[in-house]
Parts: structure tokens; C-alpha cells; sequence
């Protein structure tokens, strides 16, 4: 291992990722950029021979850690701790990164020497899409810097995902939490949300990085946001109580409150009315927009149809 340390450490935690964990380790190594790179992988206690297909691929650049299952979480935090680059960057086990993904963020690295956290725009393929997908050439795309990551997803929904960030390391010896284990939704946004509320994040709409959908055994792909996530009821603590700018409270209220709301309608197209007037109660933050209260009054009459607008 060279004495160097490289300036990307890109984190992949694999849990039974057999069929997809050698693309995605390909296009870390595919990367068109100036600067180094180590991958660390972290296998989170897999049954289906993924830690064999990484070891197999040989490539000094990828460092191997096994565990014990723990969860993602866990996987990543771990894999945090073995990294040596100045940024970490992130990537999903069944995700790719574009060709040009590392190049682009030490653009906005040089752009915005004051960002701690890097981010770029992503694609979304279907699963059963993935084998066919090829790059295209990134447009000339400016960046710039984000200082109300709320008020961005309020607009147009989150810029950006787990597979197209990366943090200076250092970065993560000012957190007591860095990936809240035990959770098993959420718990990668509860961070870029924390980051992002030190400092403002230098960010591209570039898609940097393809986030695999629609695979039935996936989290996210079983997942139908039945129950109120952790993420969003620290979001509203932290705005309450917590130490978070004061130029973010209004829009962190706001971004939980519409979280909420979207449970509650969930909640009452399952029949669970009681639990569905508890949380829109709870959403008051929101009250003066037109969600609140058409969910209000879909609850209030039955009407199902306006719990969908």
C-alpha cells in the first residue's frame, strides 16, 4: 500500500450484491480523474459469494473488510475508519459512478474550497434496465453552493443521493453519530441533513452517479413509508431545540411537516384514520398550505381522491 495517502477513498458497503458488486467497483476504477483513489469495501456479513467476487478482481486499489452482518450503517461507519483520502465518497453496492463522477467533484472542490461536502445530480435506471445503460458524455453544467438543502428538497425534491456525495473526512471527527446504526431508512439522509446544516454543500446538477430502482429485494424497493422515520423527527428536534442555523429552521419544520403529511395520507388510504389525524396534527408547520388541508378535509369526509393530489 503506498505511503501516499490518496485524495478519494470511495466507501462501498456490499450485503449480498453478488450480481451487481463487480460493475459497480468497475466504474470506480473506469474513473477519468487526475487525482487517486482507494475503494474500500465493507462485506456486511453476505451469504451469496460477494466478498469472493471482490477479492477475485485483484486490483490493489480495493481493500476488502469483512464483518459480521450489523446492517449498513454499521458497514459504512466501519468503512469511514479504514479510510485514508481527504474526501470520502460514497457508493452503493449496486450503484454506478459515471466515468467522469471523481473528475467533476474535484472541480467543485477547487470551485468551493470552503465546502466540506461535495454532491452531484444522479439518474435513476430500473433494474431491469441497468445491463443495457451506457454513459453519456457530461454536459458543461455550473456548479454552485446550496445553503438550505431543505428548502432545495421542498422545491424540487432531494439533488442528490448517498452514491453522489462526498465529505471531507475531517469532517467527520466533529460528529458524535455519523450513520445512525440500527435503522434501516433514513439513516444516510439523517446525515447529509446534519452536514449540510454546518456548512453550505458545493453541489452540480451533473448526474454523477445511477441509482438502481426497482429491485424487490432491496430496502427501498420493499419499503411504503408505514411508519414516521427517525430522520425527520430529529430534523424537527434539532429545529425546535437543537443547535441548527437559524437561516434553516423554517425550511427543516417545513421539509418534516410535509414528510408527515405524506404519512398521514398513507396512513388513511390503509384505513388507519386515527394514526393518519395524529401525525397531520402533528404536521402544523404546514398548516397554511394547501396539502394540510386537503388531507384535512379527505379525512374528514372519506373522500380518498384528494388523498392523492
Amino acid at each position: 500500500m503506498s505511503e501516499v495517502a490518496p485524495a478519494w477513498s470511495v466507501v462501498v458497503p456490499v450485503y449480498n450484491k453478488a450480481p451487481y458488486v463487480e460493475a459497480t467497483l468497475r466504474s470506480v476504477l473506469a474513473q477519468q480523474c487526475a487525482g487517486d483513489f482507494e475503494i474500500v469495501v465493507v462485506d456486511d456479513g453476505s451469504r451469496d459469494g460477494s466478498a469472493a467476487i471482490v477479492q477475485a478482481m485483484a486490483d490493489p486499489r480495493i481493500r476488502l473488510m469483512i464483518q459480521a452482518n450489523a446492517g449498513v450503517s454499521a458497514a459504512r461507519n466501519n468503512a469511514v475508519r479504514q479510510c485514508r483520502g481527504e474526501f470520502v465518497v460514497f457508493l452503493d453496492g449496486d450503484d454506478l459512478h459515471h466515468p467522469e463522477c471523481l473528475s467533476r467533484l474535484a472541480a467543485l472542490r477547487r470551485q468551493f474550497p470552503v465546502a466540506d461536502m461535495l454532491a452531484g445530480g444522479y439518474v435513476r435506471v430500473a433494474h431491469e434496465d441497468m445491463a443495457s445503460y451506457r454513459f453519456e458524455p457530461l454536459a458543461d453544467v455550473p456548479g454552485e453552493l446550496m445553503r438550505d438543502v431543505p428548502a432545495r428538497f421542498l422545491q424540487l425534491g432531494m439533488p442528490f443521493f448517498t452514491s453522489s456525495i462526498a465529505v471531507r473526512r475531517a469532517l467527520f471527527e466533529c460528529l458524535d453519530v455519523w450513520f445512525p446504526e440500527g435503522e434501516n431508512m433514513g439513516e444516510d439522509l439523517d446525515l447529509w441533513l446534519r452536514l449540510a446544516e454546518r456548512g453550505p454543500v458545493a453541489y452540480t446538477a451533473a448526474p454523477l452517479a445511477v441509482y438502481r430502482v426497482g429491485r424487490s429485494d432491496s430496502l427501498m424497493g420493499s419499503y411504503r413509508d408505514a411508519v414516521w422515520l427517525p430522520v425527520w423527527r430529529r430534523l424537527r428536534q434539532r429545529a425546535l431545540t437543537g443547535p441548527m442555523p437559524s437561516h434553516l429552521r423554517s425550511s427543516s419544520l417545513r421539509l418534516a411537516a410535509e414528510m408527515e403529511i405524506t404519512l398521514a395520507r398513507r396512513l388513511a388510504r390503509a384505513g388507519r384514520r386515527r394514526e393518519a389525524w395524529r401525525h397531520l396534527c402533528m404536521a402544523r408547520a404546514a398548516a397554511r398550505g394547501h396539502r394540510w388541508w386537503i388531507t384535512a378535509l379527505g379525512l374528514s369526509t372519506g373522500w380518498k381522491s384528494l388523498l392523492n393530489r
